[in-house]
């Protein structure tokens, strides 16, 4: 009997052991991948300006810009320019189309190797309709990306940091934005109510170097729309912007103070469906 709970007892330990063992192999790995891992957590603003000018019943012109900078302003992070054509099929339906230059420093505390360049065209589908008060916009937009670094040529004998752009890489892009917005009737200023807004964007790259579907982006974004004119109002907005670095093994936050001047003009022939959107959406 004695020697039965002995080499119960053995094979108890041994048991337990085996099962120590097996543990650390399933999560030695999702430690050191816990431990690569790197988060940045960073102050951003972004300011800009955004334009939405109808020629025809149907067709507008359309134009934004901003400029983005790390610690509210202290160092500079992007430059981007948006023209494009907007045309509407039918109320709430919108398409357009669209080229964007996009200059991009070397910022924060997980800089780029070098500072980009970037040309894209893109084009978008903009939905919008009425739920009771709030107005929902939802916007899918597909990006063509030429992105191309601009490399150093100094040297160890030179102080000047000559650039020259590098080998270009081409990459796709979807992106989905959906935003919802409602007049405050109790919060007005020069008469005319104030907007209170929230949207959130998920940026998925397609293709690149790696060839495959992720996450590379979020934007979750509150904030108030405060008109100036019938045509014109002053967004401020706190976003919150995730931004992945699978390939580095990273990820950034930015918490962003945003500020945008939004004008919506107007056609010289009012339409019966005019092509005045419900709001001039945010193309961030």
């Amino acid at each position: 009997m004695r020697d039965y709970r002995e080499r119960s007892q053995l094979r108890r330990t041994q048991l337990r052991r085996l099962q120590w063992v097996i543990g650390a192999m399933l999560w030695a790995p999702l430690a050191v991948h816990a431990q690569a891992w790197q988060s940045a957590s960073q102050d951003a603003m972004w300011v800009g300006a955004f334009v939405d000018q109808p020629i025809t019943a149907r067709t507008s012109l359309w134009f934004d810009g901003s400029w983005r900078s790390m610690d509210f302003g202290a160092r500079p992070q992007q430059l981007l320019l948006r023209p494009g054509v907007q045309y509407t099929l039918a109320p709430g339906v919108r398409v357009a189309a669209g080229y964007a230059y996009i200059a991009t420093a070397q910022y924060g505390a997980l800089p780029n190797a070098n500072p980009l360049r970037e040309q894209r065209t893109w084009q978008q589908l903009t939905l919008t309709h009425k739920g009771g008060p709030v107005t929902f916009s939802h916007r899918y937009r597909l990006e063509q990306r030429w992105n191309r670094p601009l490399v150093s040529t100094a040297t160890s004998a030179s102080f000047d940091d000559d650039r020259v752009l590098g080998p270009t890489t081409y990459q796709n892009r979807l992106r989905y934005q959906g935003r919802a917005q409602v007049n405050l009737a109790s919060l007005t200023w020069q008469r005319r109510p104030i907007i209170a807004l929230a949207w959130n964007e998920l940026f998925m790259p397609l293709g690149g170097p790696n060839q495959v579907f992720t996450i590379g982006q979020n934007r979750a974004t509150v904030g108030v729309g405060v008109p100036v004119t019938p045509r014109q109002r002053v967004e401020i907005a706190y976003m919150n912007l995730f931004n992945a670095y699978a390939s580095r093994r990273a990820n950034e936050i930015n918490h962003t103070l945003w500020l945008s001047w939004h004008y919506t003009g107007v056609a010289t022939v009012t339409p019966k469906s005019s092509s005045r959107s419900l709001f001039s959406p945010s193309a961030l």
